[in-house]
């Protein structure tokens, strides 16, 4: 396909209508523009380069014991797999969306998923814990390229009309390829591929990233020269949001393994001017009439800004829920690696459930109220759980968890379908490579601090000498908190999503 005729078919729609295109539509009311099937293409090519990350970061979890029997890793070790990813990832991600703004968002995120599909196999032949956490580390930034230029691209290609329709689209499969990533890693594990174990979880990456990055190569569209107002990098704000972020989480993970030393809480009491300092660095570069890192009108709306601190305690909760569950019922309770991740089945057709109701049925119409009751199912749901590990001990059985499970699922869903829709209207044109950025560092540092927490207060409860059944069943009812507090975080939200950001519901 040739250059011209992908700039075409990405611009047209937005240019002018079909032939046909309003022949179904209503007297008094103009047909809506349908999107090409080149524009479909590149929506598929991004998500399935964002479903690739998304597995990545799920799937590790099922596989963490594993990891921890072949490698000999310490806990914290085990903790640094998975959190090394995510920090590294929610540390580069803001200077990764404006490196699309600078160099072309089109030859950054073909960068991205060629590096993140070399550094998944470089994570597969790890040969100890400290060659894994690095290779970890590598893919995690490899990611921070990638993911924010989605958002950019399809805002490009798709018209204002439209986008919403293409963003309608990323809540419900998100949420479904985080859930049914457990699964697969399990699967995998278990079948124990060649004597490969833990490694043929980043197997799974090889395939799908050779595929992404020729669709990405064939669709997307070339980028266009910047004129003589280029955004320039921020090199400042890169150093300073990145080491406010590392003084947070590091001493979260490794305080637990040293002792918990007065160094660790300087830490991070450290981050709190280093963020202050970073905000101030931002004004005045903008007010110098250079680039910020983050685009400084974002702040001044509201919905975006209540979406991000919703955002990083809800997705700390989710990061939590998924890794303590995993390394209980594999560690403690003598689940193998499948049936750990078929547990997670009623949460995965919950989610489906509640995404596809929420989104296409509720979310148009109640705007706010499904994010407030999806909020609620996941508290009782996590509350379930957490109360279900306690009652019945070491006899607890995939099914005794299915209910609460199930419907913590379902709220999963709920929350997810309008989440991205009241988030993404609020964003213009020229804030979105900045946007992708922040959205996803502040998603990916609540995964982080997810982590790091709860992994903490469970490893900490068995080094303390309480049992796993205790350990975890404190974890989650302090997740269960953590979502709790989401319900007031919410009313920061607006009350209904712009019709744009739901079309396509």
């Amino acid at each position: 396909m040739s250059t011209t005729t992908e700039g075409a078919a990405a611009t047209g729609p937005a240019q002018g209508q079909s032939a046909g295109e309003g022949k179904d539509a209503k007297p008094g009311r103009p047909s809506m523009p349908k999107p090409s099937r080149l524009q479909w293409f590149v929506l598929l090519t991004v998500l399935g380069a964002d479903i690739m990350d998304l597995l990545d970061s799920t799937i590790v979890n099922v596989g963490a014991p594993s990891i921890a029997r072949d490698l000999h890793a310490t806990s914290t070790q085990l903790q640094w797999v998975i959190a090394g990813y995510t920090l590294a990832m929610a540390v580069a991600l803001i200077t990764g969306g404006r490196l699309g703004d600078l160099y072309g968002r089109r030859r950054m995120f073909l960068i991205g998923i060629g590096a993140f599909t070399v550094f998944s196999a470089l994570s597969s032949l790890a040969a100890d814990p400290q060659m894994l956490v690095t290779a970890r580390a590598l893919q995690g930034l490899s990611a921070a390229l990638m993911l924010p230029q989605g958002l950019a691209i399809i805002r490009s290609v798709f018209p204002a009309d439209q986008a919403g329709a293409a963003m309608g689209i990323f809540g419900p499969v998100m949420g479904i390829a985080a859930t049914i990533g457990p699964i697969i890693g399990g699967a995998l594990v278990q079948a124990n591929l060649f004597g490969s174990e833990w490694r043929s979880i980043f197997w799974v990456n090889i395939p799908l990233g050779l595929l992404a990055f020729v669709c990405a190569w064939r669709v997307v569209p070339k980028d266009e020269p910047h004129g003589p107002d280029a955004p320039t990098l921020d090199v400042g704000g890169m150093l300073l949001s990145g080491l406010g972020m590392l003084l947070l989480v590091y001493p979260l993970i490794q305080g637990r393994e040293k002792g918990w030393p007065v160094y660790m809480f300087v830490l991070m009491a450290a981050a709190v001017p280093v963020f202050a300092a970073f905000g101030l660095q931002q004004r005045a570069r903008a007010r110098q009439n250079k680039t910020p890192l983050v685009a400084l009108s974002l702040f001044r709306k509201p919905a975006f800004v209540g979406g991000q601190v919703f955002g990083i305690f809800f997705f700390c909760a989710m990061g939590g829920l998924f890794l303590v569950l995993m390394l209980h019922l594999q560690l403690a309770l003598g689940y193998s690696s499948l049936h750990a991740g078929l547990t997670g089945l009623p949460f995965s057709l919950g989610a489906a459930i509640g995404a596809g109701v929420g989104g296409g049925v509720l979310a148009p119409k109640y705007g706010r109220r499904v994010l407030h009751g999806g909020v609620i199912a996941m508290a009782l749901g996590l509350g379930g759980a957490a109360l279900s590990i306690n009652h019945w001990g070491t006899g607890l059985t995939t099914w005794d968890l299915t209910p609460s499970y199930g419907l913590c699922g379902l709220g999963f869903g709920f929350l997810i379908a309008s989440y991205f829709g009241i988030i993404v209207s609020s964003i213009e044109d020229h804030e979105t490579g900045s946007a992708g950025g922040l959205i996803n560092a502040l998603q990916q540092l609540g995964n982080t601090l997810g982590a790091a927490l709860f992994g903490t207060l469970y490893f900490g409860g068995l080094t303390a000498g309480h049992t796993s059944v205790y350990s975890a069943a404190t974890s989650l009812g302090w997740a269960t908190l953590v979502v709790a507090l989401c319900v007031p975080l919410g009313f920061l939200l607006p009350k209904h999503i712009k019709p744009s950001a739901m079309e396509a519901h």
